[in-house]
Protein backbone atom coordinates (compact mmCIF):
# COMPACT_ATOMS: atom_id res chain seq x y z
CA UNK A 1 0.00 0.00 0.00
CA UNK A 2 1.40 3.71 -0.77
CA UNK A 3 1.79 5.90 1.72
CA UNK A 4 1.95 9.51 1.93
CA UNK A 5 3.11 12.60 3.77
CA UNK A 6 0.40 15.57 4.50
CA UNK A 7 1.28 18.75 5.58
CA UNK A 8 -0.71 21.93 6.67
CA UNK A 9 1.42 24.94 8.46
CA UNK A 10 0.10 24.77 12.28
CA UNK A 11 1.06 28.06 14.32
CA UNK A 12 -1.30 26.48 17.26
CA UNK A 13 0.42 28.67 20.31
CA UNK A 14 -0.79 31.38 18.25
CA UNK A 15 -4.45 30.84 19.14
CA UNK A 16 -4.14 32.41 22.90
CA UNK A 17 -3.91 35.50 20.93
CA UNK A 18 -5.77 35.67 18.43
CA UNK A 19 -8.84 34.45 20.99
CA UNK A 20 -7.61 37.02 23.08
CA UNK A 21 -8.03 39.63 19.95
CA UNK A 22 -4.60 40.71 21.05
CA UNK A 23 -3.99 42.26 17.61
CA UNK A 24 -1.88 44.80 18.41
CA UNK A 25 1.51 42.19 19.29
CA UNK A 26 3.45 40.11 17.31
CA UNK A 27 2.81 36.31 17.35
CA UNK A 28 5.61 34.91 19.49
CA UNK A 29 6.58 32.35 16.36
CA UNK A 30 6.86 33.94 13.25
CA UNK A 31 4.51 32.27 10.66
CA UNK A 32 7.02 32.26 8.22
CA UNK A 33 9.07 29.73 10.48
CA UNK A 34 6.01 27.16 10.63
CA UNK A 35 5.97 27.25 7.21
CA UNK A 36 9.83 26.88 6.75
CA UNK A 37 9.58 24.13 9.30
CA UNK A 38 6.86 21.83 7.65
CA UNK A 39 8.80 22.37 4.10
CA UNK A 40 11.23 21.04 6.11
CA UNK A 41 9.57 17.42 6.96
CA UNK A 42 8.09 17.16 3.29
CA UNK A 43 11.52 17.72 2.01
CA UNK A 44 12.20 13.85 3.62
CA UNK A 45 9.36 12.19 1.87
CA UNK A 46 11.53 11.27 -1.23
CA UNK A 47 14.47 10.18 0.77
CA UNK A 48 12.71 7.90 3.29
CA UNK A 49 10.91 6.60 0.74
CA UNK A 50 7.40 7.54 1.55
CA UNK A 51 5.40 7.80 -1.89
CA UNK A 52 3.90 11.19 -1.69
CA UNK A 53 3.70 14.50 -0.56
CA UNK A 54 -0.09 16.30 0.04
CA UNK A 55 -1.01 19.72 1.10
CA UNK A 56 -4.38 21.41 2.07
CA UNK A 57 -6.12 24.96 1.44
CA UNK A 58 -6.77 27.30 4.30
CA UNK A 59 -5.72 30.60 5.56
CA UNK A 60 -6.73 33.22 8.02
CA UNK A 61 -5.75 31.50 10.78
CA UNK A 62 -3.02 29.99 12.89
CA UNK A 63 -4.88 26.84 11.55
CA UNK A 64 -3.44 25.03 8.66
CA UNK A 65 -1.53 28.31 6.47
CA UNK A 66 -1.55 27.03 2.93
CA UNK A 67 -3.64 29.76 1.24
CA UNK A 68 -2.85 27.88 -2.37
CA UNK A 69 -2.21 24.02 -1.90
CA UNK A 70 -1.31 23.56 -5.77
CA UNK A 71 1.65 26.69 -5.39
CA UNK A 72 3.07 24.37 -2.84
CA UNK A 73 3.24 21.35 -4.28
CA UNK A 74 4.70 23.29 -7.59
CA UNK A 75 7.38 23.71 -5.13
CA UNK A 76 8.20 20.34 -4.31
CA UNK A 77 7.39 19.19 -8.22
CA UNK A 78 10.75 20.93 -8.77
CA UNK A 79 12.37 19.49 -5.96
CA UNK A 80 11.61 15.75 -6.14
CA UNK A 81 11.59 13.52 -9.07
CA UNK A 82 9.80 10.20 -8.05
CA UNK A 83 7.01 11.47 -5.32
CA UNK A 84 3.54 11.97 -6.58
CA UNK A 85 1.35 14.96 -5.38
CA UNK A 86 -1.99 15.63 -4.13
CA UNK A 87 -4.27 18.17 -2.40
CA UNK A 88 -6.80 17.17 0.49
CA UNK A 89 -8.16 19.27 -0.68
CA UNK A 90 -8.62 22.64 -2.76
CA UNK A 91 -11.66 24.29 -1.60
CA UNK A 92 -13.11 24.55 -5.24
CA UNK A 93 -16.20 27.01 -4.28
CA UNK A 94 -12.95 29.86 -4.11
CA UNK A 95 -11.74 29.42 -7.51
CA UNK A 96 -12.54 30.55 -10.67
CA UNK A 97 -13.55 27.14 -12.50
CA UNK A 98 -11.28 28.24 -15.37
CA UNK A 99 -8.28 28.91 -13.44
CA UNK A 100 -8.14 25.86 -11.20
CA UNK A 101 -7.96 23.74 -14.82
CA UNK A 102 -5.37 25.81 -15.53
CA UNK A 103 -3.70 25.31 -12.26
CA UNK A 104 -4.40 21.46 -12.14
CA UNK A 105 -3.42 21.40 -16.09
CA UNK A 106 0.22 23.31 -14.95
CA UNK A 107 1.11 21.33 -12.27
CA UNK A 108 0.54 18.05 -14.44
CA UNK A 109 3.09 19.64 -16.90
CA UNK A 110 5.45 20.24 -14.04
CA UNK A 111 5.59 17.23 -12.08
CA UNK A 112 5.67 15.25 -15.39
CA UNK A 113 2.43 13.79 -14.36
CA UNK A 114 2.87 12.92 -10.60
CA UNK A 115 -0.16 14.91 -9.77
CA UNK A 116 -2.15 12.16 -8.96
CA UNK A 117 -4.96 12.88 -6.55
CA UNK A 118 -6.78 15.71 -6.94
CA UNK A 119 -8.95 16.40 -3.59
CA UNK A 120 -11.36 18.88 -3.97
CA UNK A 121 -14.03 19.93 -1.18
CA UNK A 122 -16.74 21.95 -0.75
CA UNK A 123 -15.29 24.42 1.96
CA UNK A 124 -17.05 24.95 5.60
CA UNK A 125 -15.28 28.03 7.73
CA UNK A 126 -17.71 31.16 7.57
CA UNK A 127 -14.14 33.43 7.92
CA UNK A 128 -12.59 31.71 5.06
CA UNK A 129 -15.31 32.32 2.67
CA UNK A 130 -16.15 35.81 4.55
CA UNK A 131 -12.29 36.67 3.33
CA UNK A 132 -12.40 35.61 -0.32
CA UNK A 133 -15.88 37.12 -0.76
CA UNK A 134 -17.63 33.93 -1.63
CA UNK A 135 -21.28 33.98 -0.50
CA UNK A 136 -21.35 30.00 1.45
CA UNK A 137 -24.68 29.95 0.58
CA UNK A 138 -23.61 29.06 -3.08
CA UNK A 139 -20.84 27.13 -1.98
CA UNK A 140 -22.73 23.48 -3.04
CA UNK A 141 -23.58 25.25 -6.82
CA UNK A 142 -20.43 26.62 -7.51
CA UNK A 143 -18.91 23.05 -6.50
CA UNK A 144 -21.23 21.35 -8.80
CA UNK A 145 -20.36 23.52 -11.80
CA UNK A 146 -16.68 23.66 -11.17
CA UNK A 147 -16.12 19.72 -11.11
CA UNK A 148 -18.57 20.04 -14.73
CA UNK A 149 -16.16 22.43 -15.88
CA UNK A 150 -12.98 20.78 -14.71
CA UNK A 151 -14.31 17.86 -16.75
CA UNK A 152 -14.83 19.42 -19.70
CA UNK A 153 -11.86 21.64 -19.43
CA UNK A 154 -9.52 18.43 -18.52
CA UNK A 155 -10.74 16.39 -21.51
CA UNK A 156 -8.61 18.22 -24.03
CA UNK A 157 -11.38 19.20 -26.61
CA UNK A 158 -12.13 22.51 -27.11
CA UNK A 159 -15.42 23.76 -24.74
CA UNK A 160 -18.02 25.70 -23.54
CA UNK A 161 -20.46 26.19 -20.27
CA UNK A 162 -23.53 28.32 -19.32
CA UNK A 163 -24.29 27.39 -15.71
CA UNK A 164 -26.42 29.42 -12.85
CA UNK A 165 -22.98 31.28 -11.59
CA UNK A 166 -20.50 30.70 -14.38
CA UNK A 167 -20.46 30.86 -17.96
CA UNK A 168 -17.74 30.24 -19.94
CA UNK A 169 -17.04 30.66 -23.65
CA UNK A 170 -15.92 28.34 -25.95
CA UNK A 171 -12.35 28.27 -25.41
CA UNK A 172 -9.19 25.34 -24.64
CA UNK A 173 -7.25 24.75 -22.17
CA UNK A 174 -3.32 25.91 -22.63
CA UNK A 175 -1.07 24.91 -21.94
CA UNK A 176 -2.82 21.90 -22.12
CA UNK A 177 -1.72 19.08 -19.87
CA UNK A 178 0.58 16.16 -19.87
CA UNK A 179 -1.55 13.61 -18.46
CA UNK A 180 -4.90 12.33 -20.40
CA UNK A 181 -6.86 11.15 -16.90
CA UNK A 182 -6.62 14.30 -14.86
CA UNK A 183 -10.08 14.52 -14.48
CA UNK A 184 -10.27 10.31 -13.35
CA UNK A 185 -8.16 11.42 -10.65
CA UNK A 186 -10.54 14.25 -8.71
CA UNK A 187 -11.18 12.72 -5.31
CA UNK A 188 -13.93 14.32 -2.90
CA UNK A 189 -13.96 15.22 0.56
CA UNK A 190 -17.75 15.51 2.06
CA UNK A 191 -19.17 15.68 5.44
CA UNK A 192 -22.77 15.49 5.15
CA UNK A 193 -24.65 12.65 4.29
CA UNK A 194 -26.58 14.77 1.25
CA UNK A 195 -23.06 16.02 -0.18
CA UNK A 196 -21.70 11.85 0.13
CA UNK A 197 -24.61 10.94 -2.18
CA UNK A 198 -24.49 13.82 -4.58
CA UNK A 199 -20.78 13.46 -5.33
CA UNK A 200 -20.93 9.39 -5.31
CA UNK A 201 -23.91 9.54 -7.83
CA UNK A 202 -21.33 11.44 -10.15
CA UNK A 203 -19.12 9.21 -9.73
CA UNK A 204 -16.79 10.95 -7.68
CA UNK A 205 -14.51 8.71 -5.19
CA UNK A 206 -14.18 9.51 -1.22
CA UNK A 207 -11.43 11.16 0.77
CA UNK A 208 -11.75 10.83 4.39
CA UNK A 209 -10.02 13.12 6.81
CA UNK A 210 -10.08 11.48 9.81
CA UNK A 211 -13.08 13.81 11.21
CA UNK A 212 -15.31 10.74 11.84
CA UNK A 213 -14.98 6.65 13.35
CA UNK A 214 -13.36 4.57 11.00
CA UNK A 215 -16.15 2.55 11.46
CA UNK A 216 -18.59 5.23 10.48
CA UNK A 217 -16.38 5.91 6.89
CA UNK A 218 -15.99 2.11 6.61
CA UNK A 219 -20.48 2.32 6.28
CA UNK A 220 -20.23 5.36 4.41
CA UNK A 221 -17.50 3.49 1.79
CA UNK A 222 -20.34 0.47 1.46
CA UNK A 223 -23.45 3.60 0.71
CA UNK A 224 -20.99 5.12 -1.97
CA UNK A 225 -20.66 2.03 -3.39
CA UNK A 226 -24.56 1.46 -3.16
CA UNK A 227 -25.00 4.70 -4.79
CA UNK A 228 -22.63 4.23 -7.59
CA UNK A 229 -24.00 0.61 -8.00
CA UNK A 230 -27.52 2.44 -8.49
CA UNK A 231 -25.70 4.62 -11.39
CA UNK A 232 -23.77 1.71 -13.38
CA UNK A 233 -20.82 2.16 -11.62
CA UNK A 234 -18.40 -0.12 -10.17
CA UNK A 235 -17.14 -0.25 -6.61
CA UNK A 236 -14.56 1.86 -5.31
CA UNK A 237 -11.84 2.33 -2.49
CA UNK A 238 -11.75 5.15 -0.74
CA UNK A 239 -7.82 7.28 0.33
CA UNK A 240 -7.76 8.46 3.63
CA UNK A 241 -5.71 10.69 5.86
CA UNK A 242 -4.52 9.95 9.39
CA UNK A 243 -2.52 11.94 12.34
CA UNK A 244 0.60 10.27 13.37
CA UNK A 245 2.80 10.23 15.96
CA UNK A 246 5.57 7.06 15.81
CA UNK A 247 7.33 7.10 19.28
CA UNK A 248 10.06 4.55 20.55
CA UNK A 249 8.12 3.78 23.99
CA UNK A 250 4.82 3.38 25.03
CA UNK A 251 5.15 6.17 27.72
CA UNK A 252 6.33 8.98 25.16
CA UNK A 253 3.05 8.56 23.54
CA UNK A 254 1.53 10.16 26.16
CA UNK A 255 2.87 13.36 25.13
CA UNK A 256 0.67 13.29 22.08
CA UNK A 257 -2.23 14.25 24.29
CA UNK A 258 -1.83 17.53 24.64
CA UNK A 259 -1.09 17.89 21.09
CA UNK A 260 -4.62 16.04 20.12
CA UNK A 261 -6.34 18.65 22.15
CA UNK A 262 -4.77 21.19 20.76
CA UNK A 263 -5.45 20.03 17.27
CA UNK A 264 -8.75 19.31 18.40
CA UNK A 265 -9.29 23.04 19.55
CA UNK A 266 -7.83 24.88 16.67
CA UNK A 267 -10.18 22.74 14.40
CA UNK A 268 -13.08 23.94 16.75
CA UNK A 269 -12.00 27.23 16.45
CA UNK A 270 -10.92 28.16 12.92
CA UNK A 271 -14.64 26.53 11.57
CA UNK A 272 -16.60 28.18 13.83
CA UNK A 273 -18.41 24.86 15.39
CA UNK A 274 -18.93 26.25 19.26
CA UNK A 275 -21.54 28.44 17.64
CA UNK A 276 -24.35 26.88 15.95
CA UNK A 277 -25.24 30.55 14.53
CA UNK A 278 -22.52 29.91 12.07
CA UNK A 279 -24.17 27.42 10.79
CA UNK A 280 -27.88 27.35 10.85
CA UNK A 281 -30.08 28.30 8.46
CA UNK A 282 -26.97 28.24 5.94
CA UNK A 283 -28.18 26.17 2.93
CA UNK A 284 -25.96 23.31 2.59
CA UNK A 285 -24.25 23.82 6.32
CA UNK A 286 -27.16 22.76 8.67
CA UNK A 287 -25.80 19.56 9.77
CA UNK A 288 -22.44 21.36 10.77
CA UNK A 289 -24.73 23.42 13.66
CA UNK A 290 -25.38 19.85 15.61
CA UNK A 291 -21.70 20.12 16.48
CA UNK A 292 -22.29 22.78 18.65
CA UNK A 293 -22.18 20.92 22.11
CA UNK A 294 -19.38 18.88 21.67
CA UNK A 295 -17.42 21.94 20.33
CA UNK A 296 -18.57 24.15 23.30
CA UNK A 297 -16.89 20.96 25.35
CA UNK A 298 -13.42 21.55 24.02
CA UNK A 299 -13.32 25.47 24.39
CA UNK A 300 -14.79 25.44 27.90
CA UNK A 301 -11.55 22.83 28.61
CA UNK A 302 -9.16 25.64 27.38
CA UNK A 303 -10.60 27.98 29.78
CA UNK A 304 -10.03 25.90 32.74
CA UNK A 305 -6.73 24.30 31.54
CA UNK A 306 -8.65 20.59 31.37
CA UNK A 307 -7.27 19.00 28.69
CA UNK A 308 -5.82 15.92 30.15
CA UNK A 309 -8.55 13.94 28.74
CA UNK A 310 -7.15 15.33 25.09
CA UNK A 311 -7.89 12.35 23.58
CA UNK A 312 -11.46 11.70 24.36
CA UNK A 313 -12.51 15.39 23.21
CA UNK A 314 -14.59 15.66 20.46
CA UNK A 315 -13.10 16.22 17.26
CA UNK A 316 -10.58 13.27 15.34
CA UNK A 317 -11.62 10.68 16.28
CA UNK A 318 -9.56 7.94 18.44
CA UNK A 319 -9.91 5.66 15.53
CA UNK A 320 -8.46 7.50 12.99
CA UNK A 321 -5.01 8.13 15.39
CA UNK A 322 -1.64 6.33 14.80
CA UNK A 323 -0.02 7.19 18.18
CA UNK A 324 2.27 4.62 19.64
CA UNK A 325 4.86 2.20 18.80
CA UNK A 326 5.58 1.33 15.22
CA UNK A 327 4.06 -2.07 16.28
CA UNK A 328 1.32 -0.20 17.86
CA UNK A 329 0.91 2.06 14.81
CA UNK A 330 1.42 -0.95 12.21
CA UNK A 331 -1.67 -3.11 13.90
CA UNK A 332 -3.79 0.43 13.62
CA UNK A 333 -2.92 0.86 9.98
CA UNK A 334 -4.12 -2.82 9.07
CA UNK A 335 -7.11 -2.76 11.44
CA UNK A 336 -8.29 1.01 9.79
CA UNK A 337 -7.54 -0.41 6.68
CA UNK A 338 -9.96 -3.23 7.24
CA UNK A 339 -12.78 -1.47 8.51
CA UNK A 340 -12.89 1.35 5.48
CA UNK A 341 -11.21 -0.51 2.89
CA UNK A 342 -8.95 2.22 2.01
CA UNK A 343 -6.62 1.93 -1.11
CA UNK A 344 -4.15 4.73 -0.02
CA UNK A 345 -2.60 6.29 3.25
CA UNK A 346 -1.69 9.70 4.07
CA UNK A 347 0.01 10.33 7.68
CA UNK A 348 -0.13 13.53 9.02
CA UNK A 349 3.00 14.26 11.12
CA UNK A 350 2.52 17.23 12.70
CA UNK A 351 -1.16 18.40 14.22
CA UNK A 352 -1.72 21.39 16.79
CA UNK A 353 1.03 22.42 19.35
CA UNK A 354 3.73 19.62 18.53
CA UNK A 355 7.03 20.63 18.33
CA UNK A 356 8.27 20.25 14.88
CA UNK A 357 11.26 18.72 15.93
CA UNK A 358 9.04 15.87 17.24
CA UNK A 359 7.25 15.56 13.90
CA UNK A 360 10.75 15.11 12.43
CA UNK A 361 11.72 12.51 14.58
CA UNK A 362 8.68 10.92 14.23
CA UNK A 363 8.46 11.00 10.82
CA UNK A 364 12.17 8.96 10.80
CA UNK A 365 11.32 6.47 12.79
CA UNK A 366 7.92 5.63 10.74
CA UNK A 367 10.04 5.87 7.73
CA UNK A 368 12.33 2.86 9.37
CA UNK A 369 10.18 0.52 10.99
CA UNK A 370 6.66 1.07 9.97
CA UNK A 371 6.72 2.29 6.41
CA UNK A 372 8.40 -1.10 4.74
CA UNK A 373 5.79 -3.46 6.25
CA UNK A 374 2.78 -1.23 5.07
CA UNK A 375 4.23 -1.18 2.21
CA UNK A 376 3.88 -4.85 1.99
CA UNK A 377 0.33 -4.58 3.26
CA UNK A 378 -2.61 -5.37 0.53
CA UNK A 379 -4.94 -3.20 0.35
CA UNK A 380 -7.84 -4.73 -0.57
CA UNK A 381 -12.05 -3.92 -0.69
CA UNK A 382 -12.98 -5.98 1.73
CA UNK A 383 -16.94 -7.47 1.31
CA UNK A 384 -18.25 -5.43 4.13
CA UNK A 385 -17.57 -2.08 1.51
CA UNK A 386 -19.42 -3.53 -1.09
CA UNK A 387 -23.89 -3.12 -1.68
CA UNK A 388 -24.74 -6.97 -1.78
CA UNK A 389 -23.20 -7.02 2.23
CA UNK A 390 -25.66 -4.12 3.11
CA UNK A 391 -28.29 -5.29 5.80
CA UNK A 392 -32.08 -5.19 4.36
Amino acid sequence: MKVNLGFGSHNSHDWDRVLAGAFGERPATPDSECVQATLAIADLAEPLGFDGIWMPEHCGTPYGMTPNPIQALSYFAGRTDRVSLGTFVVVAPWWHPVRLAHQIAYLDILSRGRYSTIGIGRGVSKGEFAAVGIPREESRQRFNETLDILQLALSGERFSYRGEIFTVPEMSLRPEPQSRDLFSRIYSSSSTAESLEILARRGMVPLFVGNKPIADAGREVQQVNIFRQEEGLAPCQPKNVMFMYCTANAEAAAKSEEWIWTANRDVTVHYGFADASNFKGVQGYEAYAAREASATAVLASSVTGDNKGATRTPGYHASNLLIGTPEEIFNRVRAAQQACSFSELTVVPQFGTMPYEEAMASTRLFAEEVLPAVHRMDAPLHPAALPENALA
